[in-house]
């Protein structure tokens, strides 16, 4: 029901975003059509909800193991990229329009802006419905409520995309009133000014965010000592090394290290109770793919981090 509802809203903006680039160069108005960019791009967003509600279920194979985990991410880059461009084109024609301004069709401003703000005000109403969390108890239950969360988190920013398009509407109506009535044909300029830098700032920090995970550069908000203290706080473990880090979605925490032991006399047990442990404290602080090689201390390098066969000392 979630992906066919949010089918629906896709094709319904995406209506609204060809009105708006049609009507926005009939009309000589550069703010409706930043207005229609910023609801494309939005439109993408969406996009990528449902692509991650749809290949959520998608079960990993033996030439895919990680699934489509980066697809979120390849769309994220590839969206923003396209905004950052856009906007930094519609920034320097509003200045152009600000140097000489020229005839604006209040009209289509007015109409056009109304309907998108009706479009996206009733996108924004549906997926906030359908972010709405529901509790579950039990185990078994808990795993599935921990993935609906996500579900419920990624719902919630295509939310706040529709939510933010609704005002960038509203501003476009009250800029074709003033207009209209006042005739202040540089507003329009104006406006297309605020909206583009407005839209550049939310939307260069997930250009950097896709870049980054896709380039497996991890944005996690722990601290090496916080991780430092759940591996090497429990008896008989000399040290840890080959780690890696990646957050290759908004979903996953990915963590892969080799967990070194003091040489002891011990039962295969002892050691596979600590790796157990381990795990569970690394699941707890949010990673979703623990995977651990437990060695004997004749593999100790002291060296933490590895690539391509070289090593960075610690």
């Amino acid at each position: 029901m979630k992906e066919k509802t949010i089918a629906w809203i896709i094709l319904f903006n995406l209506a609204i975003i060809f009105s708006e680039v049609f009507f926005g160069l009939i009309s000589n108005s550069f703010a409706l059509i930043a207005d229609a960019l910023h609801n494309a791009g939005d439109v993408v967003a969406v996009a990528i909800t449902w692509l991650a509600l749809r290949l959520g279920r998608t079960a990993p194979t033996f030439r895919r193991t990680y699934g489509y985990t980066r697809a979120e991410m390849m769309a994220a880059f590839v969206n923003s990229l396209f905004l950052v461009v856009t906007m930094v084109y519609l920034i320097y024609e509003a200045l152009v329009r600000l140097a000489q301004p020229e005839p604006v069709d209040p009209g289509y401003m007015i109409v056009v802006g109304s309907v998108a703000l009706v479009a996206n005000g009733i996108s924004a109403w549906l997926l906030g419905k359908m972010g709405v969390s529901h509790c579950h108890h039990g185990e078994e239950e808990h795993h599935h409520h921990h993935d609906h969360g996500h579900d419920d988190a990624n719902i919630r920013s295509a939310y706040l995309h529709m939510l933010s398009d609704a005002l960038i509407s509203a501003g476009v109506i009250v800029g074709g009133v003033a207009i209209w009535l006042w005739g202040i044909v540089w507003l329009d300029g104006v406006l297309t000014l605020i909206f583009s830098l407005y839209i550049l700032r939310h939307t260069w920090p997930l250009l950097r965010r896709s870049f980054l995970a896709l380039m497996d550069i991890h944005s996690l908000d722990l601290s090496r000592e916080t991780i430092d203290a759940v591996i090497t706080g429990h008896e008989g473990v000399v040290e840890y090394h080959d780690l890696h880090l990646a957050t290759p979605s908004s979903r996953d925490r990915h963590i892969s290290f080799h967990l070194v032991f003091r040489d002891e006399d011990r039962p295969l047990a002892f050691f596979e109770s600590i790796v157990g442990t381990i795990e569970r404290q690394l699941r707890q602080l949010g990673f979703t793919h623990v995977l651990i090689q437990p060695e004997s201390a004749r593999y100790a390098t002291g060296r933490l981090y590895c690539s391509g066969g070289s090593h960075v000392s610690l």
